[in-house]
């Protein structure tokens, strides 16, 4: 959930050869630096120029270790001449970014279980959560670890195993200081009940986890602030308008400024993608969107884009630009129009969002990414 920047150092033992010599030439040695941002512009400086070498899984796993060590020794420097609590909060953050990407340097050559620097991290983590140091930082790893556990779950879900992990992540909610929006944690609760290993037997299990988690944010057991409540269940119940089996109805103004009729939709199946001009992965799906279109419009398929967060000009642009077929909405328009923005209505967080509506206006899958908008396709045109 939390982005670190991963810089760049390698340490060379005993005689370095003259190849590691030459590394040597590459590496901030923080020698010079006065300031955290000197230290931190030395580093960004070095990842950037550095990441360009990654060819192959063997370079990478170079790459990892360096920008570790590199981030490790920047963090040491940035705390010894660090003069106020937030620029000693960047140092262990850097300090944290090192051994991450250790971490998933080891993943790639040994068992994560046996990683000595799991085991660095954790020492930290635990010191500073001793000491009471920036507890933020501490409780956001700590919860990422978390979230890592429940990755692996895989088949062995079951109702009370959702039960469970609800009380465990409202717990998290509560934790103070919070190391992020309490509606990520919250909406990773709807995930799993979304997950098709729980939602085939039990229809309707989303739309009542959402439900009950908007009655605990409303309750005395919620420790959150009453602005963060209010944002909170504004995100739950925008999420409850487009969850698994939801009624999905889209509206608002064309790109060419006319009414968007989504009755009109109605007996076909439709891929709604938020969206905007700006966003890299939303241009990633193109192809694979253009290919389904393609395939299946004549069958039953539609598509409508719904640009949020964008200017006209630049939505327009980029459906030019692209040469898209399909029925395309925007959000400055429909705000334009007096009607309150889908981005909103929603509880849109990040695009590309795409989800499948089927021939009844339901929601029937929430991410429809990459290669899976094919698949699926596939098995509902009995391709």
């Amino acid at each position: 959930m939390s982005r670190f920047i991963f810089p760049f150092l390698i340490v060379c033992l005993v005689i370095p050869s003259a190849s590691c010599q030459e590394e040597n030439k590459k590496t901030p040695t923080f020698d010079e630096a006065t300031t955290v941002e000197q230290v931190e512009t030395q580093i960004q400086e070095l990842a950037q120029k550095l990441r360009e070498e990654v060819k192959d899984i063997e370079s990478y796993q170079k790459f990892l270790q360096t920008i570790g060590e590199a981030s490790i020794a920047g963090g040491e420097k940035v705390l010894k001449i660090a003069k106020n609590d937030e620029e000693h909060e960047k140092g262990y953050q850097l300090k944290i970014a090192g051994l991450k990407a250790l971490i998933q340097k080891d993943r790639q050559t040994a068992s994560d279980q046996k990683s000595e620097n799991r085991e660095k991290l954790n020492s930290l983590l635990g010191e500073m959560e001793k000491e009471g140091k920036y507890l933020r930082l501490v409780n956001g790893e700590r919860f990422q670890e978390f979230v890592q556990g429940l990755s692996r779950l895989d088949q062995e879900l079951t109702l009370e195993k959702l039960e469970q992990i609800k009380k465990e992540i409202l717990q998290w909610v509560n934790k103070k200081p919070v190391p992020f929006e309490p509606f990520q944690p919250l909406m990773l609760i709807v995930q799993i009940a979304e997950s098709e290993k729980l939602s085939k037997d039990n229809p309707g299990l989303a739309a009542k986890t959402v439900q009950e988690l908007v009655t605990f944010v409303n309750s005395s057991e919620c420790t959150l602030s009453d602005e963060k409540k209010k944002q909170t269940i504004e995100r739950l119940e925008g999420y409850s308008r487009r969850g698994l089996g939801s009624d999905l109805k889209l509206y608002g103004k064309t790109l060419d400024n006319k009414d968007f009729d989504w009755n009109a939709l109605r007996g076909k199946y439709v891929l709604v993608k938020f969206t905007a001009s700006w966003c890299g992965p939303c241009k990633g799906e193109i192809p694979g969107m253009l290919k389904a279109y393609k395939q299946y419009h004549d069958q039953g398929f539609e598509i409508v884009s719904v640009y949020v967060w964008d200017k006209l000009a630049d939505s327009q642009h980029a459906v030019e630009e692209e040469k898209l077929p399909w029925l395309t909405v925007s959000e400055e328009l429909t705000e334009k129009a007096n009607q309150p923005p889908q981005g909103k209505t929603y509880g849109i967080q990040g695009v590309p969002t795409m989800l499948l509506i089927d021939k009844d206006g339901k929601v029937i899958d929430t991410e429809v990414r990459g290669q899976k908008l094919q698949s699926v396709l596939a098995k509902l045109f009995g391709k």
